[in-house]
């Protein structure tokens, strides 16, 4: 299902020159073991390219995790080694700090081991600079939201430039960024997870554009709560509410409709021994919503099935437990099996497509990261893409 397109411009020609690449090896780790390699995986075209022009140095900067600021072994890029010699086909010498040896590729130290990354240290983004680089290459879409040290400390101070998974993730999401409100006949956004306040801007910016939204997981217990149904025990945000109704009242006046769950998964709590399908009126008292239910699953579905082009964030309930995760994954395998353009994206996400063994190349799509996903499609700047000559 990948869309016909002209291949994205390459950036020039890196032969002899020291260069700096900002990767995405952000991988889940298990034992000391990478138990999820794609986001390395995605990475090797750009590096690939990078070798094959045979610059002086290569330098490889990435984070793992969230050591904030402090050396936590385990979090270690070291983990990557192996991974990046097997595939790449040279020998990769690892650096515990930031400073260059003479080695032609050199793999860093988790860049969140050091406070002024994601603080954006003036004095941390001179010793990035230390690398003495002649180019920067920035491949790392997930992070492009944030203005850390390594995403911006490198713009005005050398060609900047975007690598192919940026190009590729820029090129699938940018149709659906458009400055003038129009609705675009057969979107759906399919929005869930847990957070709202990253969900409400993406919910702005597709009011007016997308001609259905559908709408799960505790976002969507939030938006009920907003309709004066009973929460019950669910996990919601009371604040949030006021953000709900106007957005719902934004989506009626321009055209998009917005369906929210019919019918609930619920139960006392994820370990309770009774587990209940039941209209959204019925919560009540301790009763969790932990999953969509039945009739909005068959709802869901055929809307998606007469969506010609779909974008997915989030899921549809607490589907890390079994019982609670047929919601995810009915409404994924529907969007899986859609013709027509489909992007997916988040973390927890692209869990889901693991655990339930759906097969990512099933989508138009998979983003590499989910807050940058919405981020962008819901046309903030990004710090990261800023500055870069072939954007």
């Amino acid at each position: 299902m990948t869309p016909d397109a002209e291949p994205p411009s390459v950036f020039p020609s890196a032969e002899g020159q020291c260069v700096v690449v900002r990767v995405d090896m952000n991988v889940p780790l298990e034992g000391g073991h990478i138990t999820d390699p794609t986001r390395v995986l995605e990475s090797l075209p750009t590096l690939q390219t990078l070798l094959n022009d045979e610059p002086r140095q290569l330098h490889i900067l990435t984070h793992i995790g969230r050591p904030k600021g402090r050396r936590v072994p385990e979090l270690s890029t070291r983990v990557l080694l192996p991974l990046l010699e097997e595939h790449l086909g040279v020998k990769v010498a690892f650096r515990e700090d930031l400073t260059a040896s003479d080695a032609p590729v050199q793999l860093h130290e988790n860049l969140r081991f050091f406070a002024g990354e994601e603080s954006n240290d003036p004095a941390f983004r001179a010793q990035l600079r230390g690398l003495s680089p002649e180019k920067y290459v920035n491949d790392a879409f997930a992070t492009s939201h944030r203005a850390h040290a390594s995403m911006v400390g490198f713009h005005g101070q050398v060609p900047c430039y975007a690598g192919l998974l940026v190009l590729k993730e820029v090129r699938a999401l940018s149709p659906y960024v458009i400055p003038e409100k129009r609705i675009i006949p057969g979107l759906t956004v399919v929005l869930g997870g847990a957070k709202m306040e990253t969900k409400i801007p993406v919910l702005r910016q597709f009011t007016g554009v997308a001609e259905q939204m559908l709408i799960g997981g505790a976002v969507a217990n939030t938006f009920l709560a907003a309709q004066g149904y009973d929460p019950g025990s669910s996990l919601y945000e009371a604040e949030m509410t006021d953000d709900a109704m106007e957005i719902l009242l934004q989506a009626e006046q321009s055209g998009t409709g917005v369906h929210l769950p019919v019918d609930v998964r619920c139960a006392d709590g994820l370990e309770s021994p009774l587990v209940l399908d039941a209209p959204v009126e019925d919560v009540m008292g301790s009763m969790q919503m932990l999953d969509i239910g039945p009739h909005t699953i068959a709802s869901f579905r055929e809307i998606i099935a007469h969506s010609s082009a779909i974008i997915c964030n989030g899921t549809m309930g607490v589907n890390t437990h079994p019982r609670f995760a047929a919601g995810t994954r009915e409404i994924f395998t529907a969007i899986a099996k859609n013709s027509g353009t489909t992007l997916i994206g988040g973390g927890d996400s692209l869990e889901a497509l693991q655990r339930e063994d759906i097969d990512p190349q099933q989508f138009s799509h998979v983003c590499t990261g989910g807050g940058a996903m919405l981020e962008y499609l819901s046309g903030k700047p990004m710090p990261g893409l800023q500055g870069l000559e072939n954007l």
